[in-house]
């Protein structure tokens, strides 16, 4: 493999983003880059291909990829490249070359264009060699995309059960309108065990001689559903179930403010706005060294639930979403930050039931309702103690536990395995860039 020496300005120039003010912005399917990531979504882009954003303002030189048009506004640089393979290998090269460190403003971070057009790199002579790098890496991220869109499936599955039993009640339903038309207890157990599974009453019934053990443990959760509705405060809910705040039964702690100078190596992180997925969920690259101290309660651990307590874009797509942390086996400590809050349940069966709610559109529509601010988003002290809730008994809990505990330790090895694949393809990254590897 030939390689030759260049320079960023000559082989990927950098254009300035154009600004397009929130309220400017209309709704639509193209996103909105800043130089921080994406910060909304438009009807129409200014970059109308694939493309890679650069941070100018703000958060100086952070490389973000975009593989359909976008628009990219004015605290961002970007550059194109007509073939896919070779703006992959270019947004490789860039993550290599430590811009994030070419802060040039002492008051506001910036990146000057000309000192980063300045920067010598080498690369291969021949697009195709440049290519097939970008084809090998890519395989990397292809992996990491594939988990990332199973755990997204994942988090439906849940959602979904979650949504079925304890919003809608419909194994509840299932049950008291079958003792309404007449049928026997037995018979009203058939039909919340079908109602729960999504079989038919014959094939529940076979299920009993040819997998007993899968037939007893759904005769085990119909039974745990009650079989009548009555009146409360927050309309018909299930016999024996409560109305109750997340205030009543869980303790709501904020996170650690810091100092820049206390962002220092150390074998403790601070968890992030970053270390939540827009619309809610858990990102292991949102993680900070932290040096200084906290309090014990500031400390999270896997599996609990953290919610965003601020948003620095006015489309409220962090602020009140929650995620469950993962495990992160560089880190020794995990504590959360001034921007996160952590939510934990008196009881331990809460856990699953406490992230689905706060997954809930009546969860997100109720925190809205507490957001103050015009240029960053600030959630109100009250807003998640005092949402309302109907919870249902302790076997049922156990019960969802039961159906839950698989789907969300497979969604843990996958961001296990993302960060294993992560940290593999940025080891190979820097020696296929400088010819130590060759392909």
């Amino acid at each position: 493999m030939e390689w030759i020496e260049t320079t960023v300005g000559e082989f990927c120039p950098f254009s300035y983003g154009k600004s397009l003010p929130q309220s400017k912005r209309i709704e639509g399917d193209y996103p909105v880059y800043g130089s921080n990531g994406i910060v909304g979504f438009h009807k129409e882009p200014n970059i109308k291909s694939h493309g890679i954003i650069i941070g100018r303002k703000g958060s100086v030189g952070e490389i973000h990829l975009s593989l359909t048009p976008f628009w990219a506004i004015d605290t961002s640089f970007y550059t194109v490249k007509e073939s896919l393979p070779e703006l992959k290998f270019t947004y490789y090269l860039l993550k290599t070359l430590g811009l994030n460190a070419m802060n040039s403003d002492s008051a506001v971070p910036g990146l000057n264009r000309d000192n980063a057009h300045s920067v010598k790199i080498k690369i291969p002579k021949f697009q195709s060699d440049r290519e097939k790098i970008a084809e090998f890496l890519s395989t990397f991220d292809q992996k990491i995309t594939l988990n990332t869109q199973t755990n997204q499936t994942l988090e439906q599955i849940a959602q979904g059960i979650f949504k079925h039993w304890f919003i809608d009640f419909t194994p509840v339903h299932a049950k008291a309108n079958a003792l309404a038309a007449g049928a026997s207890l037995e018979q009203a157990e058939l039909a919340t065990m079908a109602c729960l599974s999504g079989k038919t009453i014959a094939e529940i019934t076979a299920l009993q001689h040819t997998t007993p053990e899968a037939y007893h443990q759904l005769q085990q959760t119909a039974q745990a559903f009650p079989s009548e509705f009555v009146e409360s405060e927050m309309g018909l809910v299930p016999k024996g179930w409560e109305v109750t705040t997340i205030g009543h039964i869980a303790d709501i702690i904020k996170g650690k403010s810091y100092k820049s100078s206390e962002l220092e190596p150390s074998d403790t992180a601070l968890v992030t706005l970053k270390s939540f997925q827009r619309g809610g969920g858990y990102r292991l690259d949102g993680l900070k060294e932290f040096s200084g101290k906290y309090k014990p309660e500031q400390e999270v651990y896997v599996g609990e639930l953290i919610i965003a307590y601020t948003d620095v874009t006015q489309a409220a797509d962090i602020i009140g979403k929650p995620a469950m942390v993962m495990g992160n086996k560089k880190y020794k400590h995990l504590v959360i930050s001034l921007d996160v809050g952590v939510v934990r349940p008196k009881d331990k069966d809460l856990k699953y039931f406490l992230y689905c709610l706060a997954m809930t559109e009546n969860f997100q529509q109720h925190t809205k309702s507490f957001c103050s601010g015009t240029t960053v988003l600030h959630l109100g002290k009250n807003a998640i103690p005092s949402f309302q809730f109907i919870m249902p008994d302790t076997q049922l809990l156990k019960e969802l536990n039961k159906r839950l505990e698989p789907i969300f330790t497979k969604i843990n090895i996958n961001i296990q395995e993302n960060e294993s694949l992560s940290e593999t393809r940025d080891l190979l990254l820097p020696k296929l860039l400088n010819g130590e590897i060759e392909l």
